[in-house]
């Protein structure tokens, strides 16, 4: 016998679906469900196939099915159709409208004999609704589902806190668990839509019936000794149409009051998930600047580190000193400020190297051996003057050997200023409390009052 079977697929959006259906029949030989035929929806979404089937007089079961992979669950778009018998030969068999649920499929399964978990599969399809308000809520809630989980989606931050990672955890999980409740919602209105569909159909079976008993009632002959049959009958006939009516009205107006609970609690959580986003907006915000200023200081303390492993002559920063002076004086000339620099004076610890005198690293500190070869420095700036052009410069004497009395007495008899540094040593051989070295050397012709540093030994 000849099969005519068809079928239009959409998808949640209602827009015609795409790929291939397969025809399932149950074989009671093998006892499992068989592939029978197979096609390609067009573009339309319409699905049709030619089998043949051996005639019997029972009906068949049938399913519509998509493909699915191997030891997964079978989906399953559609059960049995509307049948029609159009000659000894042909018979129609069409599955109707059908909306897939994509990720929504609902399970189905059954553990009691003789049913096991190979008899499981997975209801995909359910019958397209005509364009209601609740049914294009529900295609709007399914095809915006994926997105909205793209757009909570957490960004990861480059090196976060601990306490930025706990907050993101825990944002994470919130959302993560209202969409574990929003999936849960909508299948419940997927449900729901498919208990008024069934009631639906429930009271246009019996509203049927019911037409078809009153054709019955008045194609046949009235007896007079039959009325008082018709009119229980027909009061029968009311209450039947009341209770019905009835009955659908409660569904219908119980199913609106809990569409409208869930549209609201999925709208709460579409606020609550907003706000979440915003406040991890913040926190990227706020963690990106702090990375920033921890990138700042790290290179600054990198910068200070290299500056101060790095032995720098006490020259050098003499130099260096006194040129900062100079522009500053420079800066006061040029805002036309009526001050002048006068006196400056610093006291510098400095290391004494043989005739050297550098500035100590952070490893020189920490050296408790070399305390002995540090000694203080007083350092002074005096402001510039117009020399006299018939001052007679002084030549620097030989200090070395002197004590500090000595050298003291020598140098205001040549006119300068000593100052006197202190080393110690360790060599028993040399003797306490004479010149070993100075700056600057001898035979160094300076002015009349300029400082000569002598440095003497002590124990």
């Amino acid at each position: 016998m000849q099969w005519s079977i068809t079928a239009v697929v959409l998808e949640a959006d209602g827009k015609p679906a795409s790929g291939t259906l397969q025809v399932q029949i149950y074989d009671l030989a093998r006892n499992r469900w068989r592939a029978q035929a197979k096609a390609t929806l067009n573009a339309q979404g319409q699905f049709s196939v030619k089998t043949r089937l051996d005639p019997g007089a029972i009906l068949p079961a049938m399913r519509l099915c998509e493909p699915s992979e191997a030891r997964q669950p079978t989906r399953v778009l559609a059960e049995g159709g509307l049948v029609k018998k159009a000659s000894d030969q042909a018979v129609h068999l069409s599955f109707g409208r059908i909306q897939r649920l994509a990720k929504n499929a609902i399970e189905r399964s059954d553990r009691n004999a003789p049913f096991d978990q190979q008899d499981d599969y997975l209801v995909a399809g359910m019958p397209a609704p005509s364009t209601s308000k609740t049914s294009a809520t529900t295609a709007r809630m399914a095809i915006n589902a994926e997105p909205m989980r793209a757009y909570v989606q957490p960004q990861v931050l480059e090196q976060p806190t601990a306490k930025q990672l706990r907050m993101t955890a825990d944002l994470s999980k919130r959302l993560e668990q209202q969409d574990i409740e929003l999936n849960q919602k909508q299948v419940q209105m997927v449900q729901l839509e498919q208990n008024h569909l069934k009631a639906t159909q429930e009271l246009h079976q019996a509203q049927s019936r019911i037409a078809t008993l009153e054709n019955q009632l008045k194609a046949k002959p009235a007896a007079p000794s039959t009325k008082p049959i018709d009119q229980q009958f027909t009061l029968a006939t009311e209450t039947m149409k009341l209770n019905l009516n009835e009955q659908i009205i409660r569904q219908a107006a119980d199913y609106d009051v809990r569409a409208l609970k869930l549209q609201q609690t999925i709208n709460s959580k579409n606020l609550e998930i907003a706000t979440y986003t915003e406040r991890m907006q913040e926190l990227s915000k706020v963690s990106r600047a702090a990375l920033e200023e921890a990138a700042k200081a790290k290179a600054e303390a990198d910068q200070l580190k290299q500056q101060m492993d790095s032995q720098v002559g006490a020259g050098e920063l003499y130099a260096n000193i006194g040129k900062q002076l100079q522009e500053a004086q420079a800066a006061l000339d040029t805002e036309a400020v009526p001050y002048r620099l006068g006196r400056v004076s610093l006291n510098l610890k400095t290391l004494v190297a043989g005739n050297k005198l550098t500035m100590p690293t952070l490893a020189d500190l920490n050296n408790q051996g070399a305390a002995g070869m540090f000694t203080d420095v007083n350092l002074e700036f005096l402001p510039n003057a117009a020399k006299d052009a018939t001052e007679e410069l002084v030549s620097v004497p030989d200090f070395t050997d002197l004590t500090e009395t000595l050298a003291r007495r020598l140098a205001k008899d040549m006119g300068l200023d000593l100052d006197a540094a202190y080393q110690s040593v360790t060599d028993a051989s040399q003797p306490i409390g004479q010149a070993i070295r100075q700056l600057p050397a001898k035979g160094t012709q300076v002015s009349p009052g300029e400082s000569i540093m002598v440095v003497f030994s002590q124990a």
